[in-house]
């Protein structure tokens, strides 16, 4: 049956239905990769010879290849299928991460970043859709993936070594990649040619542009946060300490927020989020920053989770919205880094707070799309 350029796959019997389990723990793995890499990056740059500046390009590489590579494999992946670009995607991710034992000066860890940012898109967004349409809950599918995030950074603070990190991240995605190949394929409507990206786009617009002024204060803070915190006189262990705090708060929330409107949901997180960035500014004691890095996993939780399902249930071409929800972030993680490296370097770590609190503070002006008419 043809729908436009729709057909539509009716679910075959004999296809047995995708293990949701083993679809959360492939979101684990390529989590814990993804954070046991990316944890110490802005001190090892610096460890390099980087300034505040190189630091921030280091992320913008990452996240202009992760922003080209996830726009173009979620929009593909509408007509190509998800198996096609999930597993080639966590394939090339584990070599990517492997690379990354080759990154001894600065520039080149530029180049390896940006190299690990393409692989990680090609399999991100065509995951997040497979999840949905097999019928994960997102709450529960996304909480895995901070559970992924916990153990990356638990063991980034117990390991500090760098190129030990970097070796564990190509294993665990490499498995990440075996375990894919046991994926069944799911019921879904397989596009003839590939959606209209623009129409896609400009249907939940408020929401990625409310999410891109939030995550881009946010990528800004992420890149010298570790910096910031060192300069307050906490080392490794405690930085480490702190991220599992936060992905600890999300994996508990992420679990019960689909119970909730969307919508409400969405909004308060960016509500939080504001906040938060605020109150890093103020804050400098071990308890102090505890608390702010928990209401920071309840804000991520509700924006994260919110705008995903908005996104996902706003219509058919939900690669395509998936990919572009993913861009949305990359291209806060290619534009973050470098005004957060900018702003480091003339105002301090500080100002860049302050620059994230503000941006937080108007994406809560978009936060609040109109909710769709029944068709």
């Amino acid at each position: 049956m043809m729908t436009d350029n729709v057909t539509v796959a009716k679910e075959n019997t004999s296809v047995e239905q995708p293990r949701l389990w083993l679809i959360a723990f492939v979101n684990f793995l390529l989590s814990f990769a993804t954070q046991g890499s990316i944890i110490f990056i802005p001190l090892y740059g610096a460890e390099l010879g980087a300034s505040d500046f190189q630091v921030g390009l280091i992320g913008a590489f990452y996240g202009i290849a992760f922003l080209s590579s996830s726009l173009f494999s979620g929009w593909k992946s509408d007509s190509m299928g998800r198996l096609f670009f999930v597993r080639w995607g966590l394939l090339f991710s584990s070599a990517a991460f492997a690379t990354q034992l080759l990154a001894h000066s600065v520039p080149l860890l530029m180049c390896i970043r940006a190299i690990v940012g393409f692989s990680l898109g090609i399999a991100t967004a065509a995951i997040i859709t497979y999840a949905f349409e097999s019928g994960a809950n997102m709450g529960k599918f996304s909480s895995y993936g901070s559970l992924g995030w916990i153990f990356g950074a638990l063991v980034a603070a117990l390991v500090g070594d760098v190129q030990l990190l970097f070796q564990l991240s190509f294993l665990a995605c490499l498995v990440a990649c075996l375990a894919s190949l046991a994926f069944k394929r799911a019921p879904t409507r397989v596009f003839t040619r590939p959606p209209n990206l623009w129409q896609v786009m400009r249907r939940d617009y408020r929401v990625y542009f409310a999410v891109f002024l939030r995550h881009l204060g946010a990528t800004a803070v992420w890149i010298i946060l570790p910096l910031y915190l060192a300069s307050l006189g906490m080392d490794r262990f405690w930085i480490g300490i702190l991220w599992v705090v936060n992905f600890a708060v999300q994996f508990v929330v992420m679990r019960h927020v689909e119970r909730f409107s969307e919508y409400k949901v969405f909004s308060f997180g960016q509500l939080l989020s504001a906040l938060v960035f605020t109150a890093y500014a103020f804050v400098s004691g071990h308890i102090c920053l505890i608390v702010v890095q928990v209401l920071l996993g309840v804000a991520w939780s509700c924006l994260y989770v919110g705008a995903l399902l908005i996104v996902l249930r706003g219509g058919e071409e939900k690669g395509t919205a998936g990919g572009i929800f993913q861009s949305t972030l990359n291209l806060c993680n290619a534009v973050g880094p470098l005004l957060g490296g900018l702003i480091a370097q003339g105002w301090g770590y500080r100002g860049v707070l302050f620059f994230a609190a503000a941006l937080g503070v108007a994406g809560m002006f978009m936060a609040v799309p109109a909710k769709r008419q029944a068709p």
